[in-house]
């Protein structure tokens, strides 16, 4: 362990550093769920968050839900555990302030590396809603205003993409513990900021092709520059359902046709796009917004956003952030480069954002040593099966239509579909989004002991199993809404430790859906007991 030399800023913004070690060394499921707004938060009942995890491993459970998130693994938590002594260790020798920043920096070069992406900057925050928060403070800086959000797939980004598109608080809680009022603005960063959502159904409630999403973000870009707005398009790949828009064509269209008035910021919060595709993005110039907290399986809440080189120059000059956003990050969030910017912002360390990226980064490399074609043979191999399995069902209805595709010479072995949405029926009508709810909430928790004590053995293992699927996502299209099962980097390390050939490797994985189907349609079937479970 090497000594640091400690520079005069750094010890000026010190305080309380007894304060600080006494913080980091909290129990690890503590600081796991700490320093996010209130979803991270969990209940007396079974120290579970909003989303149904836990910030211990639950290694009993039959984990499909990553399109929404997951519990942390085992593997996770040690290298957390891990990170969390290295932490106390660099802490007693160089200070905490100066310890927690290098560990944040060896984060983002982890990220950075992880990830293809060697000339973008990374900042961190607690979550893809609070990093939309940093890129519009970003793009306003670059663009200037009046500046309007064009927000495409609007009916299925997260919900609070609606208030930080203009900047308006998304929660009464931020991530840094100060009570606001939700849907007010953020002091310094809502000035001169409209936003526009443009939903993958019209206005009549009909599903947009590809070409009529190209037609009316097009539409929506000119109109604004023709009243002399600026644009920051967010732009989806891909979204709750895995949907994706607009396409490729359009934006090179949009970017030739108002160099210097649009930004365009990708929203890749889950992750289910090919590294090549990532990097065609950051290098024309691109945003992308990220999480480690769906497809790759790291614990709720981790956010960043990935700053293009071609942009970094233009926010070297930024010098200092909204006030507002104070409550939002810290200084640690923000790369060192940038170090006037972070002069303004408050040191204080986020050590449950900073430990979720750590057990990311063990997912991610556990991941990315899979060989690539195990990872391409497993995912098709998950994306043939799955459709099969849930039609199979009379209870389940797949949701065949899909919104965008990827672009095949990017997408490695993203290409293959890793969500897999369907509609709950009984009695062939479709279940209305409150009993999909109730239907998810049960479907994540040990029910049997709901059941009469007389139950047939089968029905007691049915309902004791512990199921995490994708949250239910509203459709305006049809009616119902949808659930979802997932395919993710978890599953895929998972078979590859199993030292079997694809196929071989993924036959276990797939009883594992067998299993989460018969509860689901066990549930149907007993609806009385998602009411009692949600009661």
């Amino acid at each position: 362990m090497q000594l640091r030399k400690k520079n005069k800023a750094s010890q000026a913004k010190k305080f309380a550093p007894g304060l600080h070690l006494v913080d980091m060394a909290r129990p690890l499921d503590d600081l796991l769920a700490s320093g996010g707004d209130g979803r991270l938060a969990l209940n007396a009942r079974d120290q579970r968050n909003t989303y149904g995890c836990t910030p211990f491993p639950r290694p009993v459970m039959l984990d499909f839900g990553s399109s929404t998130a997951s519990s942390i693994s085992e593997q996770a938590y040690g290298r957390a555990q891990a990170a969390q002594a290295q932490l106390w260790l660099s802490a007693t020798l160089n200070g905490a302030q100066d310890a927690f920043d290098d560990q944040v920096e060896a984060a983002r070069r982890a990220l950075r590396k992880h990830l293809g992406a060697s000339n973008a900057e990374i900042l961190f925050s607690p979550s893809g809603t609070d990093a939309q928060l940093q890129t519009l403070v970003l793009v306003k800086a670059v663009l200037g205003t009046p500046l309007v959000t064009i927000i495409v797939g609007a009916d299925q980004t997260g919900s609070g993409t609606a208030h930080t598109a203009r900047g308006h608080h998304f929660s009464d809680r931020t991530s840094r513990g100060t009570g606001v009022d939700k849907g007010t603005p953020i002091a310094g960063l809502s000035e001169q900021v409209s936003t526009l959502g443009i939903p993958f159904c019209d206005e009549a409630g009909h599903l947009r092709s590809d070409s009529e999403m190209d037609a009316a973000v097009y539409g929506a870009v000119a109109n604004a520059v023709g009243r002399g707005e600026k644009v920051m398009l967010q732009v989806m790949d891909a979204s709750k359902l895995g949907w994706r828009g607009p396409s490729a064509a359009c934006l090179d269209a949009v970017t030739a046709a108002w160099p210097g008035q649009v930004c365009i910021v990708v929203d890749a919060c889950q992750m289910r796009l090919g590294r090549p595709q990532l990097s065609d993005y950051l290098g024309r110039g691109y945003f992308v917004l990220v999480t480690g907290s769906k497809f790759f399986t790291g614990p709720a809440f981790s956010g960043a956003l990935l700053v293009p080189g071609t942009q970094v120059e233009a926010i070297d000059q930024v010098a200092a952030t909204p006030e507002g956003l104070h409550n939002y990050t810290s200084s640690h969030d923000w790369p060192r480069r940038w170090h006037r910017l972070r002069e303004t912002l408050p040191a204080t360390p986020n050590y449950g954002q900073w430990l979720r990226w750590e057990a990311t980064l063990e997912e991610m490399n556990a991941y990315f040593a899979v060989p690539t074609a195990f990872r391409d043979s497993l995912l098709e191999g998950f994306a043939a099966q799955v459709p099969r399995l849930i039609a199979a069902s009379a209870n389940l209805q797949l949701l065949t239509e899909h919104c965008g595709a990827p672009v095949a010479e990017f997408s490695d072995e993203m290409r293959h579909r890793t969500i897999f949405s369907f509609v709950p029926h009984q009695d062939g009508q479709a279940l209305s989004l409150e009993r999909c709810t109730n239907l998810y909430r049960a479907m994540g928790r040990d029910i049997s002991g709901l059941l009469p004590k007389d139950a047939p053995e089968p029905v007691c293992a049915i309902a004791a199993r512990i199921c995490q699927i994708g949250q239910p996502v509203a459709l305006r299209h049809r009616p119902g809404a949808a659930l979802r099962i997932c395919a993710s980097a978890r599953m895929v390390r998972d078979c590859w430790a199993r030292a079997a050939t694809p196929p071989e490797a993924l036959a276990p994985v797939l009883v594992d859906v067998g299993a989460v189907l018969e509860k689901l349609d066990w549930l149907i079937a007993n609806p009385q007991y998602c009411e009692m479970d949600a009661s």
